[in-house]
């Protein structure tokens, strides 16, 4: 191993053992991590069939919003009389999946609507962590290569003005070194709780890192596309091409969102370009 890397990686070492008793003095122990209630899930391992309006629906769970006017019906299917009507942008909960899969049953404000044709629904997904999470990057760069460990945390919710839905919010702090020093800086990421793209059912994941840019109104923001119910994720693109280049991998499958989080994470950080690095770790000016 070239002399360089070495003295290097001896010093990331050091640099995160450091850090070592702050991180365990942060961690959240013996917190659950709640259950993600994306799609409809059944109540049991064997739920028996619920009868609703007269119909045998098969027990299910979850929060929907309306993608475009709808009927609501007596039954599950376009025969049945229509009982009620949902406008774009309503949220339901979805308590039982007909025979016909298409078809599901609905309430709201805890009363029994009807049934609701399946894919005029998408998930209102709920992003809160119940524990931090860890991870690390080291990039390829042998000679200045940049070597960082973070720790992930869920902050809260924030209501979007004029959208009518929140973002789950999370705090990520890094610890970096290369060869010239080492750093502590700190990233933010959201999900929004409710789909930006209302056709396709898309939710937002977005990161920024305000100590690239003015930090106020410019600052370096990546973006992905991710969809709850397939698990699939499309990188957006970076708001200061500059300090970043186009991932090489653009599409991902997640398994839920912690994953997806994970995921966008690390792809932004590769992506990231020696100049944003050496902005991330330069030294504070002193006086």
């Amino acid at each position: 191993m070239k002399p360089i890397i070495l003295t290097f990686l001896c010093f990331f070492s050091a640099f995160v053992w450091a850090g070592s008793v702050y991180a365990q003095s942060e961690e959240v122990e013996n917190i659950p991590e709640p259950e993600e209630k994306i799609e409809g899930t059944s109540l049991t391992d064997e739920p028996e069939p619920v009868i609703v309006l007269g119909h045998e629906v098969e027990p299910t769970v979850g929060l929907f919003e309306v993608l475009s006017d709808v009927n609501v019906r007596a039954g599950p299917g376009t025969d049945y009389d229509r009982v009620a009507g949902l406008a774009e942008g309503e949220r339901v909960r979805v308590i039982g999946r007909a025979e016909d899969a298409s078809w599901v049953a609905v309430s709201k404000a805890g009363e029994m609507l009807g049934f609701v044709y399946a894919p005029i629904l998408v998930p209102v997904v709920d992003g809160t962590l119940g524990e931090q999470f860890f991870g690390s990057y080291m990039s390829p760069d042998e000679e200045g290569g940049v070597a960082c460990d973070y720790r992930f945390r869920f902050e809260g919710k924030n209501e979007v003005e004029g959208a009518g839905f929140e973002t789950s919010d999370y705090e990520v702090r890094f610890r970096c070194a290369s060869p010239q020093g080492a750093r502590i800086f700190y990233a933010q990421m959201f999900l929004t709780e409710a789909p930006v793209v209302k056709s396709s059912g898309d939710h937002l994941i977005d990161l920024d890192v305000r100590s690239i840019g003015d930090g106020m109104v410019e600052f370096l923001t990546t973006r992905y596309h991710y969809h709850p119910k397939t698990g699939a994720m499309t990188f957006e693109g970076h708001s200061l091409p500059r300090y970043a280049n186009p991932p090489k991998v653009q599409e991902f499958q997640t398994e839920n969102i912690k994953d997806a989080l994970t995921q966008a994470l690390e792809a932004s950080i590769a992506s990231w370009t020696q100049e944003a690095w050496d902005l991330l770790l330069k030294k504070p000016q002193e006086g």
